[in-house]
Parts: C-alpha cells; structure tokens; sequence
C-alpha cells in the first residue's frame, strides 16, 4: 500500500545538509557516536520502508484508489491536539503560556519583535539576526497569497520562535520544555517554533521560514497534508531570494552560491548518480518517520517544485489545498483524480527532470511532448530542433527492424559569455557536458506506449539513454517509437542558447 500517514511536525527536526562545527570534547565525541548510530538504525529502517513500498506497487498508479485508512492515519489535526502524541503536548503549553520578560533577560536572551514574529535568540546582535523578523513579516503575505490562507486567522497573527545555539539558557528561561522532542534542526507547532542556529545565514533564514510555512499552515488550515506535501511545500516556500530588503520565495536557485548550506539540488543529483534516485511513487508515499534524515527533504523539495513548476502540472497541483484539511488517504484519492490521465507522463518526466537536475533548471523549456510519432509517408522527413530546449518530439516513428540515416546540418548558439560560443550538430569539444561535447546533437527512440515500466523505476526513460547523432548516424530501433532529439546541454543554461539545426531521417533502403 501506499499509505500516508499524518503530519510529522518535524519531530526529529526539517533537515540542512551541513555539519555542525566540531567539539573536541568528550561529551560531544560522544554525541557524535550516538547520533551516527542512530542515523544509520534510521538509514536501516528507512531502506526496510522502501523495499516494502516497493514490493507492494504492483500497479503504475501513484496512489491506490481505495486505501482504507488505519485508525492512525485517519485521525485529524484536532485528533492530535485532543490526543499529542509525545512532546507535542509540552509543545502546545510552551507556545500558550505567557512570556517572562525578566527570565528571558536574566538568561542573557534577546527578544525581537516584529508584526507576526516574536524571536527569542542568545545569538548575538548582527545584520542577518535582527532583520529576521523584518523576513519573517515579508513571508506572511506570499504565504496568505499561495497558500490561499483565511486572511482573518493570519493578519493578526504573532509566531514564537526561539533560536537557540546554547539549550541551557533556553531551558533556564523556560522556553525548552523537558518534554519537547527530539530534534535535529527545527520543530514546529501552531503557536511556536523551536530553531537549531546553523552554519549560514542562509540556511538560518531558510530553516525560520520552513518552520513558519508549517506554522501558518497549522493555525490557517489545520492541517499541513501528508508527510511529502507537507515537508515539501515547507521547503519550496523557504527557498527564497532576500536581497536589497527584498523577499522572494518559491526561488529556485540559479547557482550554489544564492543558497549556501541548503543543498537540495547536490542532494538529489548525488543520489541520482549513485543509483539511489528515489521514484515519484516513493515520494509520495513517505510516512511520518521518513524525514529522519536530509534526503526525503531534497525529494519532498523537488517533487513539489516539479508539480508545481511543471506547465502541465502546475495548475492541477494548486487544487490541491483544497484536500489539505482532509485525512491522507482523501488527499491521495484526490491527487490520483487530478492526474489520472497523466500518471504515465509525469512518472517518465520526474525521471527526465531527476536525471538532469541543476541550479536554474528551465521548466518551460525541459517539458516533454509525448504525443506518438507517425510513420514515415515517403521513407524520409526533415525536423527543425532549436538549441534551447530539451527534449523534442520529432512526430517520427521509427519500426523495429528498419536502419535509419540520420544526418544534421546547422550552426548554433550554445553560449554567449564571456563570448558567444558557436556549435554544429558534432559539438563543441573544448567543453564537455555528462560525458558528451557540448552542443552534440542527440537522439533517443522511445518505444509506443507508456514509455516506463513499474512505477517505482523498474525501467528507466529511453530520454536517459540517448545516443550520440553528431553530424550523422545510423539508428537501427529494437523496438518501434517516436524519436526524439536535443542538442546537449545543462537544463540549468538553455537560456543563452539560440538557433536551431535541420535533422534529416531517412529509412535505409
């Protein structure tokens, strides 16, 4: 089953992916030695999950039609508030109960305010610290916006937060109750979060806002939806862009350095790399434990952004706030009937979107025409492909047993800093991209019919594994399809790409 459970609040913390800076001491060696052993029990029994989630996908569905939820997972938000699970009541009451100003100071804390935050911190005073309430305020209205939030519960709406590099002084001042799980980074509820300082101010502002957004969700609906929903929109609202007291969320990151500590995107491309992609079904099916660890957060990022990014995905997605406040099972069923008529596509284009992951990827220009080609009328046909997009459908198809010639012919752009780079279809040698020249013309037949095979990835897209056309080649299908070309290039640098070239298919007589 693909069973879903609950909202996580992050119990063990929302994830970054860099280290703390080291301690010589004893006690931290030994915390070091717990939490390696912990993190791989939970690397264990996360691997355990997945390969029971993947022996029980029997069909290409992304959600069963008919899960008949367990009494755990059919409980609402006010089941949980009636019923905490551990931690979670001592949460609540820490959130409810009125600030000690003399505590607080008397902790040597600092307490900062703003409309809709109050930051309780023992960091000191700097730049990126004391305009975190200032990023706050400027999030509130974006996440109205998206998230179609009841203005009423938000307007005069006053998060806590405590951003902690000592716990001790926390607990002191009575802001860390004993009962409080957990956490490895953040943890969230209605009224209050709780915030591990981290390496980069980035990621400092990036873990505030991911907190918040499950905040605002929690006080606005309710409910946050199923864990990858959840964590997922949490991180793609707090992928932001703060420049020039300027905030923008839902950015996704044009290079390393606009993000520094995140390292979603590094995340999933070294995954992807090491065999370890995790498929759209398994992302979707994650439960409340999965986000244990940095990765389901990069997935739970990345499918979120892909849906909701993607030019035929995204205005589907958006419909689906309006389930957030159901239980797990109804928000899958109603996530199954947005995309039923699009299951087989989207789960060959997350393969083709994972596989060529970067920093300023190009939705508009990476989505993928599926439509089957048409047979060759005169034995042979002529196809434009522009230099700035990916994958392209030829409206070819190819039969298995037939050779093809396949000849190019064109100059084009495929970069313009620090000057413009011209190419032809046999590339530019002097720069290589995943193992190929720059600019190479491409080519991959994907077979008639749906493309993959099972959904949690037992066949990988025919897009990820072209063959090199160059000026020309012979293409010889073992099984008949549409082919499809590109030149190569980064998805992340379409954009200073210009021109097209002129393909030639010709059945070999």
């Amino acid at each position: 089953m693909l069973a879903i459970a609950v909202v996580s609040f992050c119990a063990v913390g929302c994830g970054g992916d860099e280290p703390k800076p080291r301690n010589s001491s004893a006690k931290a060696i030994a915390d070091k030695k717990r939490r390696v052993n912990e993190r791989r029990d939970a690397e264990a029994e996360l691997e355990a999950r997945k390969r029971e989630m993947r022996r029980r996908l029997k069909e290409p569905d992304l959600v069963p039609p008919n899960h008949i939820p367990s009494p755990r997972e059919s409980r609402t938000f006010a089941d949980l508030l009636e019923e905490p699970a551990e931690g979670e009541g001592a949460a609540d009451e820490a959130a409810e109960k009125p600030l000690d100003d003399a505590a607080i100071a008397a902790a040597g804390l600092r307490k900062l305010t703003s409309k809709h935050l109050t930051l309780i911190t023992d960091l000191p005073s700097s730049p990126a610290v004391d305009e975190l309430p200032q990023v706050f305020d400027l999030a509130v209205p974006q996440w109205i916006d998206y998230l179609k939030l009841d203005r009423t519960k938000i307007d005069d709406w006053n998060l806590r937060a405590v951003l902690m590099k000592d716990k001790e002084q926390f607990k002191a001042a009575g802001l860390l109750p004993s009962g409080l799980p957990e956490f490895l980074h953040g943890f969230a509820r209605a009224g209050m979060v709780w915030l591990h300082d981290q390496p980069t101010d980035y990621y400092r502002r990036h873990l505030l806002l991911h907190e918040g957004t499950h905040a605002a969700m929690y006080t606005a609906l309710g409910r946050a939806g199923p864990p990858w929903y959840s964590e997922g929109m949490a991180e793609y609202l707090a992928t932001h862009r703060w420049a020039d007291g300027k905030l923008t969320l839902r950015h996704f990151p044009r290079d390393r350095e606009e993000t520094p500590g995140l390292g979603r995107i590094k995340i999933a491309r070294e995954e992807f790399a090491a065999g370890n992609a995790t498929p759209l079904a398994l992302v979707l099916a994650y439960d409340s434990l999965a986000h244990r660890q940095n990765e389901p957060y990069a997935w739970s990022w990345a499918a979120v952004t892909f849906l909701d990014s993607h030019p035929r995905y995204r205005e589907r997605f958006g419909k689906l706030l309006a389930h957030v406040e159901q239980d797990d099972a109804s928000f899958n069923v109603a996530l199954r009937g947005l995309y039923e008529a699009d299951l087989a596509a989207m789960q060959e284009e997350w393969q083709v979107f994972v596989a060529s992951l970067e920093h300023g990827y190009d939705f508009e220009k990476t989505a993928v025409d599926f439509t089957p080609g048409e047979d060759l009328a005169s034995g042979a046909a002529t196809i434009t492909v522009a230099a700035d997009r990916g994958w392209q459908n030829s409206g070819i198809r190819l039969t298995a047993g037939t050779t093809y010639n396949v000849a190019a012919t064109g100059k084009y752009q495929v970069a313009d800093q620090p000057r413009v780079w011209w190419s032809e279809p046999g590339g530019v040698s002097i720069r290589y991209y995943q193992g190929r020249p720059l600019g190479v013309l491409l080519a991959a037949v994907r077979p008639d019919g749906d493309g993959v095979g099972e959904l949690d990835g037992g066949q990988p897209s025919a897009l990820l594994q072209p063959t090199t056309v160059g000026l020309g080649t012979e293409v010889s299908p073992g099984q008949s399809g549409t082919i499809f070309f590109k030149i190569n290039d980064s998805a992340g640098e379409l954009g200073d790409n210009w021109g097209n070239l002129m393909v030639e298919v010709r059945a070999k007589s």
